[in-house]
């Protein structure tokens, strides 16, 4: 039975959206800042004893750690916010990755304190996944339930993630600080991104606690038909739907997280291209992202999130084919066109993504289910990003020679995400219910 409440107005729904993706947008603010600060800055900073190679592969390996506590941090919030509510919970989530980012950007350096800076970032990178992990369910499930009227909702949902826009500011906060502060900048100047980050997390706890709980939780709640153990049960019901979407939404996280950065600018860096060109060459993605993006969410809403998806994974397929010829070019046109053609099928997805993910679950399961089923995805991409990029650097002999064996990983990962997609049931014109 569909709710019998009125349908939230735009202003409400558009309020909504804003609080809820601050989450996201700091998710990848941190993405970039960490991920080319354990391209660029950790090598020298937390592993100077170390040779390239395995200063290189130690920075990538605890960059990716956060991926390993994302699935625990969805099961946890999920649980929580399946059962108390979204709104409260995604407050809670926020605070953790507070901490952690708060915590990266003022952990001494090995010169300082040796060993025991290593276990400082790793714990706190630790804590910063478990926080991100409990963020997208919760912001999908707010953002769709909110909307759930909608024709629309592809739409509303990117705002739930949105990639490009963390990622410029962070881009542009990070070279900007690199070329003002020069030689600086590997003592000091890398940390304040990390804290300006967490800067963002107090004005996104302002913006949740205005925002109302979900008019479809509150549905359930006003029943009495809130689950007893929903990150248990979802897993056991819908286990076949979690992995398929956590298969096909593995290319985006890969693409990004892995292949793009931290793997391209530290392979560009090391070929004598100077670290704010990689920057800006990131930069400039991130900018053509942002219509890329608005392009997912149109096709989304029109053409549906499976058809949509299926666009962006053809176009991602062809991106991962031609992207290392072009970069390995060292031509400063070239490389640009490089990073934007790889960037922008992945943000394609996020409007489709995001509004599949929360309607393939109904109401009492939404906050873990799609949770987890992005969390696992992303899960896979940290073992791609922590594990086999070391490995394959390592036994290659740096990161200059494993080039043709990361472009292989990239093309079977699309390959992956385009067969998952094909087994996945289309929601668009699904009727939400509480």
């Amino acid at each position: 039975m569909t709710t019998e409440k009125q349908a939230p107005a735009t202003r409400e729904v558009l309020k909504v959206a804003t609080a809820a993706g601050v989450g996201g947008l700091i998710e990848y603010f941190d993405f970039f800042i960490a991920s080319f600060a354990a391209a660029t800055v950790w090598p020298q900073v937390f592993f100077p004893g170390a040779s390239a190679s395995i200063a290189a592969s130690s920075s990538f390996a605890t960059f990716g750690l956060v991926f390993f506590t994302r699935p625990l941090g969805a099961y946890i919030f999920g649980h929580v916010g399946d059962r108390l509510g979204r709104r409260n919970t995604l407050v809670y989530t926020l605070l953790t990755m507070g901490i952690g980012l708060f915590g990266i950007g003022v952990t001494p350096s090995y010169a300082a304190i040796g060993d025991a800076s290593i276990v400082l970032l790793i714990i706190f990178r630790l804590l910063f996944g478990l926080g991100l992990g409990g963020e997208f369910g919760g912001a999908v499930a707010l953002v769709t339930e909110f909307a759930s009227k909608s024709k629309w909702r592809s739409f509303w949902n990117l705002w739930a993630t949105p990639i490009p826009i963390g990622l410029l500011l962070a881009s542009l906060s990070f070279s900007a600080l690199a070329s003002w502060l020069k030689a600086d900048f590997l003592t000091y100047g890398w940390r304040i991104p990390f804290i300006i980050g967490a800067g963002l997390v107090v004005v996104g706890l302002l913006l949740r606690y205005k925002v109302q709980e979900s008019p479809l939780f509150e549905g359930l709640t006003e029943k009495k038909a809130i689950e007893r153990a929903p990150a248990s049960q979802v897993l056991r019901i819908y286990w076949r739907r979690i992995l398929l979407l956590a298969v096909a939404l593995t290319f985006m996280s890969t693409l990004v997280s892995a292949v793009q950065v931290p793997y391209s600018v530290n392979y560009l860096v090391g070929q004598s291209i100077s670290r704010d060109f990689a920057t800006l060459a990131i930069t400039y993605a991130n900018i053509f992202g942002i219509f890329t993006m608005l392009l997912g969410f149109f096709l989304g809403d029109m053409i549906g999130r499976r058809r949509a998806m299926i666009f962006s994974l053809v176009w991602a397929l062809l991106a991962s084919i031609i992207f290392f010829p072009l970069i390995n070019t060292l031509n400063p046109t070239l490389i640009v066109l490089g990073e934007l053609l790889l960037f922008a099928p992945t943000v394609c997805n996020v409007g489709p993504v995001n509004a599949l993910f929360a309607e393939s679950f109904p109401t009492k399961y939404r906050y873990s289910g799609s949770g987890l089923a992005y969390q696992i995805g992303t899960l896979f991409s940290g073992v791609i990003t922590a594990i086999l990029l070391p490995v394959v650097i390592i036994s290659t002999g740096g990161v200059k020679n494993s080039m043709p064996y990361v472009a292989v990983i990239a093309v079977i990962v699309v390959i992956a995400s385009f067969i998952a997609t094909l087994f996945i049931k289309e929601t668009k014109d699904l009727q939400l219910t509480d």
